[in-house]
C-alpha cells in the first residue's frame, strides 16, 4: 500500500537519484530577497503580518515596509553595504522583523544567534562576522558589548534602552526619504549571502551558515494570507528565519513572543488568535501534546502542526493525530544548511521522515562512494537546487560539507520502495562495540517505547576491550517508577545481538544536554554518563 504523502518524490534507477516535484522558478536569478519582499509588502497594506503576543502589537504590511524602509535609509546612511554585517541578536519582540527586513533592502547580510547561547559562544560566533551594528535587548547590552569589545561595534537596543546608547525606536521617525524609496540592487549577483545563521552545533561549536538571496526566493509555503501561525523558533533558528521569510512573501500572521515556550503558552495562544499552523522541535511538541490543555476544544483551530528539528515518537505522532483528526501531522527533516528536504504526514511509516520537498535531489552513497539504491543504508547527500555557499571564513569544514556540488551532513540513511526517506543515525555517531557498528538512535528508539519514559539519550561509553559500550541517560515521566534493570531486560528482548544492549547500563537524570533549538549535544552527554555513572 502506497503511503499518504504531501508532495511526491520520483526515483530514476539509472542514476539512482531521487528527486522531489520541480520547483517552479518565480524571480530571476540576481534578484534580491529584499525586492521580492518589497514587492509583496506594497500590496494589501492592511493585510496583518505579525502579532507580538506579549503586548497585542499589531504589524501591517504598510507597517513593517514602513519600518524596515527608514531602518535600511538608517544603515545606508552609516554605510553599510553588502560587504559588512549586521548582528541581531534577541527574543521573539516586535522589530526583529523590521530590521530584518531593514537588511534585506540595503542588502547588507545580517547575522542571527540565539541569546541564550554561552557569552563565549557568542563570542567566537560573532567573531567570524564582526558585525559593524548589533542589535540587542537591553537587558543584554552589557554582555554583548562584552563579547564584541574586541571590534566594538555600535549597539542598538530592540526593546528596552539604555542611557546613551541608540534605540530602534529612534531609527523608526518618518522622513521624506522613505516616499522615494527602493531596494539596494545585488552587487555580485544571487549568489550573494543574504543572512548568516548557525548550525546545531550538536557534535562541536556551530558555525556560520551562509544563506544566499537565491536560496530566500525560493522558499516555498505550505501557508498563505489567510493563515495564522506561532512558532518560539527566533530568527537565529532555520525554522524561525524560514517562516519570516515566508510570512513576508506569502502574507500570512505571524504570532512572536518573548516568553520562553511552554505548553500553556503556546494553548493559550492558539486558543486566542486562532493559530491555523504551529511549528514546534520535537521535545515542545511532546509538551504541548502531553499537556491537559492539549484538548480538541482549545486546538480545534489548527489545520498544520509540523515538529522539525530532531527525532520525535510515532506513538506521540499517533497521538496527536487521533486527538486532531482534521488537522496534518507533519513531521520533518531539515537542516540550517538546507532548509526543509523531507515531509511526512503518515503515522503508518514506523520512522520515515518522509518524501522530498519541490527542488530537493537526493542519493545514498557507500563507504566506496557507489552509489546505492533503495533499501541500501549510506550517506546522505542533498542537492538543494540553488548554490550553497558554505560556512562563512571556514573553508576547511566547507570543503569537507560540499561533494561535487551535493551536501553531505554526515547523515545516513536510506530510502524504501515508496520512495520515503529513513534516517538511521548521523555518521559522526556511528558506535562500534566488539567490531560491531550501531546507531544510538536504534536503542533510543527502543526505550522511548516504554510508557515510563520521557527522554532518552543513548551514548557510546568508552570499553577498553570492547570499543563504544552503549549507556542510556534516561529521564522518568513524573510520579512513575521504572528501575535501570527494567530497560535494560526490555532493550535485552527487542534486540538479541549483545553488541546493541545497554553494555554500560542506564543512568537516571532530571535532564540531557541539548542545545537552544532542542537538539542533543552528544559530546556533552556523553561527559554526563561518564560524570553521573561514576558517582
Amino acid at each position: 500500500m502506497t503511503a499518504r504523502a504531501i508532495f511526491p518524490t520520483f526515483y530514476d534507477k539509472e542514476t539512482k537519484i531521487w528527486s522531489g516535484a520541480p520547483r517552479v522558478t518565480l524571480y530571476d536569478y540576481n534578484c534580491s530577497i529584499g525586492q521580492v519582499v518589497y514587492n509583496s509588502l506594497k500590496c494589501w497594506s492592511n493585510n496583518v503580518l505579525q502579532i507580538t503576543a506579549d503586548d497585542d502589537t499589531v504589524l501591517t504590511n504598510a507597517d513593517v515596509l514602513a519600518l524596515a524602509t527608514r531602518i535600511a535609509i538608517y544603515l545606508k546612511a552609516e554605510g553599510l553595504t553588502h560587504e559588512d554585517m549586521v548582528g541581531i541578536i534577541g527574543k521573539g519582540s516586535t522589530y526583529v522583523m523590521p530590521v530584518a527586513v531593514a537588511c534585506f533592502f540595503n542588502t547588507t547580510p545580517f547575522h542571527a544567534i540565539n541569546v541564550s547561547r554561552e557569552p563565549h559562544v557568542i563570542a567566537r560566533l560573532y567573531s567570524v562576522t564582526k558585525p559593524k551594528i548589533m542589535f540587542c535587548d537591553a537587558s543584554d547590552y552589557e554582555t554583548i558589548k562584552e563579547v564584541t569589545k574586541e571590534w566594538s561595534p555600535k549597539i542598538i537596543t530592540l526593546t528596552g534602552r539604555v542611557e546613551g546608547v541608540t534605540s530602534v525606536e529612534d531609527l523608526i521617525k518618518p522622513q521624506p526619504a522613505e516616499a522615494m524609496y527602493k531596494p539596494t540592487p545585488l552587487a555580485v549577483g544571487g549568489d550573494q549571502t543574504a543572512a548568516v545563521l548557525c548550525s546545531s552545533g550538536t557534535a562541536g561549536l556551530p558555525k556560520a551558515v551562509t544563506l544566499s538571496h537565491r536560496h530566500l526566493c525560493s522558499c516555498t509555503s505550505f501557508c498563505f494570507s489567510y493563515d495564522v501561525l506561532y512558532t518560539s523558533a527566533a530568527i537565529d533558528w532555520m525554522t524561525g528565519f524560514s517562516i519570516m521569510v515566508m510570512s513576508l512573501n506569502f502574507g500570512f500572521t505571524r504570532i512572536v513572543s518573548s516568553q520562553n515556550f511552554s505548553a500553556e503558552w503556546a494553548a493559550a495562544i492558539v486558543h486566542k488568535y486562532k493559530v491555523t499552523c504551529i511549528a514546534m522541535a520535537p521535545w515542545q511538541a511532546y509538551e504541548l501534546y502531553t499537556s491537559p490543555l492539549a484538548t480538541e476544544e482549545t486546538l480545534r483551530s489548527l489545520k498544520i502542526s509540523f515538529v522539525i528539528g530532531g527525532w520525535i515518537s510515532l506513538a506521540l505522532l499517533r497521538k496527536c493525530q487521533e486527538l486532531l483528526p482534521k488537522c496534518y501531522i507533519m513531521f520533518s527533516y531539515g537542516t540550517t544548511e538546507t532548509g526543509i528536504v523531507t515531509v511526512n504526514i503518515d503515522q503508518t511509516l514506523e520512522n520515515s521522515v518522509g518524501r522530498l520537498g519541490p527542488g530537493m535531489k537526493i542519493k545514498i552513497l557507500d563507504e566506496n562512494r557507489q552509489l546505492l539504491g533503495p533499501h541500501g543504508v549510506g550517506e546522505v547527500l542533498i542537492d538543494i537546487g540553488v548554490k550553497w555557499n558554505g560556512y562563512l571564513d571556514n573553508p576547511e569544514d566547507t570543503a569537507a560539507t560540499i561533494e561535487d556540488g551535493w551536501i553531505n551532513l554526515g547523515d545516513l540513511g536510506y530510502f524504501d520502495d515508496d520512495n520515503n526517506l529513513y534516517l538511521v543515525d548521523r555518521k559522526k555517531d556511528l558506535l562500534k562495540y566488539k567490531s560491531k557498528h550501531y546507531w544510538p538512535n536504534e536503542i533510543e528508539q527502543i526505550i522511548a517505547e516504554l510508557p515510563e519514559i520521557e527522554d532518552v539519550c543513548v551514548v557510546g561509553v568508552r570499553d577498553e576491550r570492547y570499543g563504544d559500550a552503549a549507556g542510556a541517560l534516561v529521564i522518568r515521566k513524573e510520579g512513575v517508577e521504572i528501575t535501570a534493570q527494567k530497560i535494560i531486560d526490555y532493550v535485552a528482548q527487542r534486540v538479541v545481538v549483545d553488541y546493541k544492549q545497554l553494555n554500560a547500563g542506564v543512568v537516571f537524570v532530571d535532564h540531557i544536554p541539548k542545545n537552544v533549538n532542542g537538539k542533543v549535544m552528544r559530546i556533552e552527554a556523553r561527559k554526563m554518563f561518564d560524570e553521573q555513572s561514576s558517582k
